[in-house]
């Protein structure tokens, strides 16, 4: 559970400038209004690009790379921009479409002859174009990538194991697995990796010379924003998570300098500084209504939120596309541990908009983008960050009520079984192994990631809480683990609290 404090904080706030020009009409107040979302959302540094009519005519950075350093945020800064890598995917895609050498509707075992999925018939019929649109029927593992450290082809290998939560084509549900095996058609067809192709194709020839992929990368960069989180009720620094294994769907790290060139050839029909980047037949693709969003879903319920009076929400190609007051918007955001991004585009106006902040899950981002759509389209202020504000506040209540039904249902006193019982390998074919292990009196949860490592404290009958040491962690996965005894009284699985997996003690453990 992911807990939003909503405690004010005081930030000392410095705009810098990337040109000495003043800000359009439509943007007199841009500085008082990120000072604001920025207190709301105790966000410490952001930074802000807008193009229209093809020119950049605001790039700018607020606050701190990092809180309690000098470090200014400028239009140069590096932030890990997140789900908005899709889009480069696609993009990417999109060039080989162009060129000939794929088609969106081909079957993606056309070129990943050992891709597999649960379903045989599923297998051979899913589509490049439906890993890009989140219609496989198939809703993101997450805890199978994000736990166990695999590295991309071992992810795409235990997606055979993976169950369908819908039937095929039938429902959106949001998949980065599938982006990533998607990002895996490149290098079977150019036997380039996909960061090479992608920095070839499209950072060099839209100059975005300060762009990479790699975390190692951004650590080498001097002009890099930290990552922060609420940790204890207090915005803090957080580690900076390694993004390299699902880089095609999360890991690009950019400005809102570079990410403005993005934008430029976007809105340009794929054209930048007077070359063509990208066939304009590929931008409408991306930019055109794939898969429905049903407003019901999670993603869409959020959606709308930020635009109640859209009619419609779906997915193309790396972007969502709504309407916003009877024009078409294209946009996608994007969240990694301590870093929030949005990006937005109303084709119509010739505006884009991009913004980067190093707060975790914080919508002082979509609210900045919303604020900016309405001063052009000169629409009275919606409000979105209040409505924003007011679905968090909900959220951290359902949060708090969640925790105290669970903190009543606690039964203190000692454990059913001994200790040593629960030792053991539990392990299923989608998601590994987890490891209990027993030092020094305390029950241990090992996992492929050591950040989500921790004790285990024993809760009520055979649950137990996971402490984790990372307080960061600790805080955002509040996570229990429930063990089911068979016939003899002894351990046979576990489970994690709202998690559907199951893990299956080995035989071995079972029997010692």
């Amino acid at each position: 559970m992911r807990k939003l404090s909503l405690l004010l904080f005081a930030l000392c706030f410095a705009a810098v400038r990337a040109a000495a020009q003043p800000a359009p009409a439509p943007l007199a107040n841009l500085d008082s209004y990120v000072q604001k979302i920025m207190h709301d959302w105790q966000v410490p540094g952001l930074a802000v690009a807008v193009v229209k009519d093809g020119k950049v005519v605001v790039a700018r950075g607020y606050g701190v790379r990092e809180l309690g350093q000098s470090g200014k945020v400028d239009a140069d800064t590096l932030f890990t921009i997140a789900s908005n890598s899709k889009a480069f995917t696609a993009a990417a895609l999109g060039m080989l479409v162009a060129a000939g050498k794929l088609h969106w509707d081909d079957p993606v075992t056309q070129y990943l002859p050992r891709f597999e999925l649960n379903d045989p018939w599923v297998t051979r019929q899913i589509t490049v174009r439906d890993l890009l649109t989140h219609r496989s029927g198939y809703c993101d593992p997450i805890f199978m990538w994000f736990t166990t450290g695999f590295d991309r082809d071992q992810i795409i290998q235990h997606l055979r194991y993976a169950k369908p939560a819908y039937s095929f084509r039938a429902r959106f549900c949001y998949n980065n697995a599938m982006y990533l095996v998607a990002s895996q058609v490149i290098p079977a067809i150019t036997g380039q990796s996909w960061e090479d192709y992608v920095r070839a194709h499209l950072f060099t020839p839209l100059g975005m010379n300060h762009t990479d992929t790699s975390s190692e990368a951004m650590n080498a960069d001097a002009d890099v924003a930290a990552p922060h989180a609420l940790v204890d009720g207090k915005v803090s620094v957080i580690r900076r998570y390694d993004t390299d294994a699902m880089a095609p769907i999360g890991g690009i790290n950019s400005s809102v300098n570079d990410m403005s060139h993005w934008l430029l050839m976007l809105l340009n029909n794929g054209s930048y500084d007077g070359k063509s980047v990208l066939s304009p037949d590929v931008t409408v693709q991306m930019e055109t209504p794939q898969m429905l969003i049903p407003v019901d879903s999670g993603i869409g319920s959020w959606l709308h939120t930020m635009s109640p009076a859209s009619q419609f929400l779906n997915y193309g190609l790396g972007f969502v596309v709504e309407d916003y007051d009877g024009r078409k918007l294209v946009m996608h955001d994007g969240d990694i541990d301590g870093m929030a991004s949005a990006l937005g585009m109303l084709p119509s106006e010739h505006l884009g908009v991009v913004v980067l902040t190093n707060m975790d899950h914080d919508d002082a981002r979509n609210a900045l983008l919303y604020h900016i759509f309405d001063a052009y389209l000169g629409l009275p202020s919606r409000d979105a960050e209040g409505a924003l504000l007011k679905a968090a506040h909900a959220q951290d209540a359902r949060d708090r009520a969640d925790q105290a039904k669970l903190a009543a249902a606690r039964v203190p006193g000692p454990t059913p079984l001994p200790l040593k019982a629960y030792v053991g390998t539990y392990s299923n074919d989608l998601d590994g192994s987890v490891k209990i292990t027993l030092a020094d009196g305390r029950l241990n949860l090992q996992v492929g990631n050591p950040n989500l490592d921790g004790d285990l404290v024993h809760w009520n009958h055979n649950t137990f809480r996971v402490k984790m040491p990372y307080r960061f962690y600790d805080e955002a996965f509040d996570q229990y683990v429930t063990f089911d005894l068979d016939a003899r009284g002894q351990p046979m699985e576990l489970r994690f609290y709202d998690l559907p997996a199951r893990f299956v003690r080995s035989a071995a453990a079972a029997t010692h």
